[in-house]
C-alpha cells in the first residue's frame, strides 16, 4: 500500500506528461466495463484481442499521435495538457457510448467535448487527477470480471451425467427435427387467463399424428438456461453462480457446441444441423461442432446486440435438408416467435401483441411441418418451446418475486408435441413432462433401452429470486410433481 501511494504521488507531482498511459487507462476502464457486463457472450480469444485493440490500443494510438502532433507545432505545443484533458473526458464518453449503446451517440460526444474544452481552459494541469479517479472506478468492473472468470473456470462441472448414456447405440435412426417456437405456451395455458386465446395449432398437430403433451413445463424461465439444461440432459440450477443471472456461464457452448446430445448423435453417425433466427446462441464463437450452421462466425459482429444477424429460418432449413448424405440427420430449428412479452405498459397491450404473434407463428409452423412431412415421411418431429410467454408479469423484478400461480404457469408452461412416427417404444414417454428429460426419453425410445429412464432428471423448475437486496439467489418454484413450492436452493 505504501509503495502504491509513492507511485501515485510521484505520478501526480511529475512534470512529465503520459499520453500513452492516459489512453491506456481510459481504454482499460472501457474494456473492463464492457467485459463485466457481457462476459458470458464474449469470452473467446478472438473477442479478447478485438476488444483489446478497439478499447485499449486504439485510444493509446490516438492519444500518442495527437500529443506528438501538438508537440511539433510551435503554438500548439503549449496546449498539450489541455489536449490530454479533453481527450480523457471525450475519449471516455466515446468508448462508453460504444460499450453501452453499441453505437456512437454524437450529441452526447459533442456535449462531452464542449464541456471538456471549458474545463481544460482552467484545470488542464489536473488531468492526472482525473486519471487517478478513473483508475479507482476501474476497480468495480475489474472485480466483476474476476467473479465472472471464477464462475467460468468450473462452469460445466454440473454437466456430468450419472450413467453411460453417451455410449449408447441407437437401433432406429430416423431423421430428427427439434422445432423450437420461442415462448409458445401449452393449450390449457393459452386458453385461460391471462392469455384467453384460442389456437387451432394443437388440434392440427393431433390431426397430423402428433402426440400433444398438455401439462408440459420448462425447467428454467429463459432460453439459455432452459436449452443448456435440455441439451445436457441435466439440471444445472443456474450453475452455482456467485450472483446468478439468466446469462448462465458457458450456456452457449453447451447449446451450439459440445453437449451430450450431440455426442450421442455423432457416435451414431448423424449429420447435424443448427438452424436459428439470430446469433444469440453463437455470440461467443464457440467451436463449430454441428456439421451445418446457418449462421457462420464471420457473419456475427464482435459488437453484437443479440440480433444483428437475421435469418429466414424456413429457407435455411430447406438448404440444410437438401444436403446430400447417406447419414441420418438431426436438425435443431429455432423460431423467435411468439417469443416472450416485452413488459409493455399494460397486460392487455402485451396480450394483444403476443396473440398476434401466436397466429403468425402458427402459419409458419404448419408450413414448416408440412414441408418436412412431404420431404421426409418417416421423420421424428418434436415441437417444443424453451419457456413460457411471461404474459402477466410486469418486469424482471416481478418475475423474480411473484408467487402467483397464474404468473408461474405463464412463465414455465410450454407447447410440447412429438410425432413419433412409430418409434415410441414401450411407453417410455409416460413420465415425460419437462424439457430436461426430452432427449433421454427420445434416446430411450430409439435405442429400445428403458433402463436409461432410471436416471431421468428431477422435473423441478427453478427461478432467480431477488429477495436479497444485493444479489440473486435460486428458488425451486415447481417440484418434480408440478406443485408450486418456492424453496430456496442452498
Amino acid at each position: 500500500m505504501k509503495i502504491l501511494k509513492e507511485i501515485l504521488h510521484k505520478f501526480l507531482k511529475s512534470n512529465k506528461d503520459y499520453p500513452l498511459v492516459s489512453g491506456c487507462i481510459c481504454g482499460i476502464y472501457a474494456f473492463l466495463f464492457y467485459y463485466s457486463n457481457n462476459f458470458s457472450a464474449i469470452y473467446s480469444v478472438a473477442h479478447f484481442f478485438y476488444f483489446l485493440m478497439v478499447f485499449v490500443l486504439l485510444p493509446m494510438l490516438v492519444f500518442g499521435v495527437l500529443y506528438y502532433a501538438f508537440g511539433r507545432h510551435h503554438i500548439l505545443k503549449n496546449y498539450r495538457r489541455h489536449l490530454l484533458l479533453v481527450l480523457i473526458i471525450t475519449g471516455i464518453v466515446i468508448l462508453l457510448s460504444q460499450a453501452v449503446f453499441l453505437s456512437l451517440k454524437i450529441k452526447l460526444i459533442l456535449v462531452a467535448f464542449i464541456v471538456s474544452v471549458l474545463i481544460a481552459i482552467k484545470f488542464f494541469n489536473h488531468y492526472k487527477k482525473i486519471l487517478v479517479m478513473i483508475m479507482v472506478v476501474t476497480l468495480i468492473p475489474l472485480g466483476k470480471c474476476l467473479i465472472h472468470v471464477y464462475e467460468h473456470l468450473g462452469a460445466l462441472a454440473w454437466k456430468t451425467l450419472p450413467d453411460d448414456i453417451e455410449s449408447i447405440s441407437l437401433k432406429h435412426k430416423p431423421n430428427i427435427y427439434i422445432i423450437q417456437p420461442d415462448g409458445y405456451v401449452s393449450k390449457p395455458t393459452l386458453e385461460h387467463r391471462p392469455y384467453n386465446h384460442q389456437s387451432d395449432l394443437y388440434d392440427w398437430l393431433s390431426q397430423n399424428n402428433f402426440k400433444v403433451y398438455d401439462d408440459f413445463r420448462s425447467n428454467y424461465p429463459a432460453s439459455l438456461a432452459s436449452n443448456a439444461s435440455m441439451f445436457a440432459m441435466k439440471q444445472h440450477y443456474f450453475g452455482h453462480m456467485i450472483g446468478p443471472t439468466f446469462e448462465l456461464p458457458k450456456a452457449r457452448s453447451v447449446i451450439s457446441g459440445n453437449n451430450p446430445v450431440l455426442s450421442i448423435l455423432k457416435r451414431n453417425e448423424y449429420h447435424t444441423s443448427f438452424i436459428v433466427q439470430d446469433e444469440y446462441f453463437q455470440q461467443n464463437r464457440d467451436d463449430l461442432v454441428y456439421d451445418y450452421y446457418n449462421i457462420s462466425h464471420t457473419e456475427i459482429p464482435f459488437f453484437s446486440n443479440d440480433n444483428n444477424v437475421k435469418k429466414v429460418v424456413f429457407d435455411d432449413l430447406k438448404t440444410a435438408m437438401s444436403i446430400q448424405t447417406e447419414q441420418p440427420k438431426f436438425y435443431f430449428i429455432e423460431k423467435l416467435l411468439p417469443h416472450h412479452i416485452h413488459f409493455k405498459k399494460t397486460v392487455e397491450a402485451d396480450r394483444e401483441s403476443y396473440v398476434k404473434l401466436i397466429d403468425s407463428v402458427n402459419v409458419w409452423l404448419k408450413k414448416t411441418i408440412s414441408y418436412i412431412e412431404q420431404k421426409d415421411e418417416s421423420a421424428l418431429i418434436v415441437v417444443l418451446a424453451d419457456h413460457g410467454g411471461w404474459l402477466g408479469v410486469s418486469s424482471y423484478n416481478d418475475m423474480f418475486s411473484t408467487k402467483d400461480e397464474e404468473d408461474m404457469n405463464s412463465i414455465y408452461s410450454t407447447i410440447a408435441a412429438i410425432k413419433w412416427n412409430g418409434y415410441l417404444y414401450n411407453d417410455v414417454d409416460a413420465h415425460l413432462k419437462s424439457n430436461v428429460n426430452l432427449f433421454r426419453v427420445l434416446f430411450s425410445a430409439l435405442s429400445e433401452n428403458k433402463a436409461l429412464l432410471k436416471h431421468m432428471e428431477d422435473d423441478s423448475s427453478y427461478n432467480l429470486s431477488n429477495a436479497s437486496q444485493f444479489y440473486n439467489s435460486v428458488n425451486q418454484v415447481y417440484d418434480t410433481n408440478g406443485n408450486l413450492v418456492f424453496n430456496k436452493r442452498e
